[in-house]
């Protein structure tokens, strides 16, 4: 790739052109930053681009809008926790109590300690009055497809006879379940990691808590139902 000329004689190395597949992470990459610092109402298309190192018709090429964009990078921020939810689920010939741990800890590992994570709460949190659009788009694609993998399990575990019955029925307990995870990312935006409730002390408690609400109780000398 020949150098580009500058105005006074010198050269500059040209930019390498990057795929698409290349360009698409480096312009999320960008705009989550762009939004993380500017919040959705501050950040602009423009500025996206700038942090990329692309141009302004680039970003529009790939995004025709902020919303679009904005969209994008939610669900680049989800999708591999997502990816990896469903991989346990479908790999895992345990008990359900024990697949449940495993979601609930996944939680904690990616939710309330992974900086992108964090960023997209506090987006959310701040913006869904002023854009009740991403408030439904957030609920949409992230927190309605959280709650429908957690009652999945729920509801596997009571028709196997390892969770009490009621846990198939009870509309609120999935995102009871979820809720600890969340609130330990909030606290962690808020305080910081030292002055926040211990992480490993807080999801230690809040798994044992749940087992211990949701197994069947099994008369003495019963074994543990076939997973």
């Amino acid at each position: 790739m020949k150098p580009a000329e500058t105005e006074n004689g010198g050269t500059v190395p040209a930019r390498r052109r990057l795929a698409p597949a290349e360009r698409t992470p480096q312009i999320l990459a960008a705009a989550l930053e762009e939004f993380a610092e500017r919040g959705y109402a501050g950040a602009s298309m423009a500025a996206a681009a700038a942090r990329a190192g692309v141009t302004k018709g680039l970003i529009y090429h790939y995004f025709p809008g902020k919303a679009d964009l904005f969209k994008a990078v939610v669900r680049s921020c989800v999708q591999p926790v997502f990816n990896e939810a469903e991989r346990l689920i479908a790999a895992f010939e345990g008990p359900k109590a024990e697949l449940l741990r495993g979601l609930i800890e996944l939680a904690y590992d990616r939710v309330a300690t992974e900086r992108r994570e964090r960023i997209l709460f506090k987006l959310i949190l701040a913006e869904a009055d002023r854009f009740p659009e991403l408030a439904a788009f957030y609920n949409a694609e992230v927190l309605s497809r959280a709650l429908a993998l957690v009652g999945g399990v729920l509801r596997a575990g009571a028709a196997s006879g390892e969770f009490r019955p009621a846990a198939a029925e009870a509309a609120g307990l999935a995102p009871v379940l979820m809720a600890p995870a969340i609130m330990a990312s909030i606290w962690q935006m808020m305080l910081g990691e030292g002055r926040s409730p211990n992480l490993a002390a807080m999801r230690k408690a809040h798994v044992d808590l749940v087992l211990q609400g949701l197994v069947q109780a099994r008369a003495p000398g019963q074994g543990a139902p076939a997973a």
